[in-house]
């Protein structure tokens, strides 16, 4: 991320609903009518939810910006208010929800037992512009896209798999060396024995010339 003053993202009044880039949600039945659509079973989208920036009063993201990551079909959502977003905690939990001064992407089968990772968020930074904001955004979306999360899911168990079959084989060469060296000594020791027994000091005097 490279420093630099977030820029402006249009006027509060270019984010209404019937622009077709954002939702805007002002009272409880929005509320409501947001959270069915998120736990829909039938939801095949993903949705965007978007918070204010305080010091200015809007957008955390430019919503054109966010239509042309996203795509034409998934719904951006835009929540102003603190209240309705503490409602909206209530109802998906901390995990889930939609942090201030931020921006998220629920994928579709989320659920509260959802993993909070699997619908990532990025946070409104001071020093972040807004094209690296949305870069970052647009970064989040891709890598927890169901089919990539499913393709990282399998990479990270065959990296365990393989981990475990390191150490496992570490350490059958470690018992191996142990055992190695227990025979060396063993071969070391009777040789020594037989030596002494085969010079003239370890015969008896009977022996002895």
């Amino acid at each position: 991320m490279r420093p630099g003053q977030r820029a402006r993202v249009g006027r509060a009044g270019a984010v209404g609903a019937g622009d077709g880039e954002v939702i805007v949600v002002r009272s409880q039945q929005a509320l409501r009518e947001m959270e069915a659509y998120l736990l829909s079973g039938d939801r095949s989208q993903p949705v965007v939810g978007l918070t204010r920036l305080a010091e200015l009063n809007e957008p955390v993201l430019a919503p054109g910006g966010v239509r042309a990551v996203v795509g034409a079909g998934p719904r951006i959502y835009y929540l102003p208010g603190e209240y309705l977003l503490r409602r909206l905690e209530g109802v998906l939990g901390r995990g889930l929800a939609l942090p201030a001064a931020g921006v998220r992407v629920w994928w579709p089968g989320l659920c509260t037992r959802s993993a909070p990772g699997d619908h990532p968020y990025v946070l409104a930074l001071d020093s972040e512009s807004q094209s690296d904001m949305l870069a970052e955004f647009a970064r989040e979306l891709d890598l927890s896209r169901p089919l990539v999360r499913e393709e990282i899911t399998v990479i990270e168990a065959a990296r365990v798999l393989a981990e475990y079959e390191l150490s496992q084989a570490r350490e059958q060469n470690r018992l191996m060396q142990v055992r190695l060296e227990r025979v060396l000594t063993r071969a070391q020791r009777a040789e020594r024995a037989l030596q002494s027994a085969e010079s003239p000091v370890g015969k008896t005097g009977r022996d002895a010339p």
